[in-house]
């Protein structure tokens, strides 16, 4: 997993070189991704720290690519009609690949929309076995971006998300089963801020 993720990372980097408008640079990230399953709820609170990226056509282009990589911890909570159940925390992977959308508001301030896939890879555990869960999603962003200087961005915005597939992974000892969820319903929203250098 951590090579296909240098690799890209690798990738974007070598694209963003291409074109006449990108910034990258890091954010810090609150989410939360729930998903339903039958008779129970699994909900993830994440806080990430995440390399952030945008790369557009051209300097006066409204159209591009947004990506996110980010590392953390999540807070697993699992939910059933009779009891709630908290975790301790566990490692988060997050991460995003979108087309977005800018529109200059004036010299100093830019608004960015965004839509395309989102990953999030979270654990939760009992006293007898350790899920892994592996959601893929449908998210969206909603950002502003604010000049600094000439070359420093600060970033700030939301996401929102709704889950398409989610398989998990059950370790019990020795032995491990990997299942898709029947998804009955799932949602995600977070916040993130960040600074970033355009090029």
């Amino acid at each position: 997993m951590k090579r296909y993720s240098l690799v890209f990372l690798l990738s974007l980097a070598t694209v963003s070189l291409a074109f006449a408008s990108s910034y990258v640079g890091g954010s810090l990230s609150f989410m939360q991704d729930t998903y339903s399953e039958d008779n129970y709820k699994v909900i993830f609170n994440q806080g990430a720290i995440s390399i952030e990226g945008a790369t557009y056509f051209a300097a006066s282009e409204h159209f591009g690519l947004t990506y996110q990589f980010g590392f953390g911890t999540s807070t697993p909570k699992f939910v059933t009609s009779i009891l709630t159940l908290e975790g301790d925390p566990k490692s988060v992977l997050t991460g995003s690949l979108m087309g977005t959308f800018r529109h200059t508001l004036n010299r100093d301030w830019t608004l960015e929309t965004a839509l395309g896939y989102g990953y999030t890879q979270s654990s939760y555990e009992d006293s007898t076995s350790e899920t892994t869960s592996r959601i893929s999603k449908v998210e969206a962003k909603v950002g502003a971006v604010y000049e600094v200087g000439n070359d420093l961005l600060l970033l700030g915005g939301v996401r929102f998300s709704i889950p398409f597939r989610v398989s998990t992974t059950t370790k019990s000892g020795s032995s491990s089963t990997t299942d898709t969820v029947s998804l009955e319903s799932g949602s995600g929203f977070g916040t993130y801020v960040g600074l970033a250098f355009q090029y």
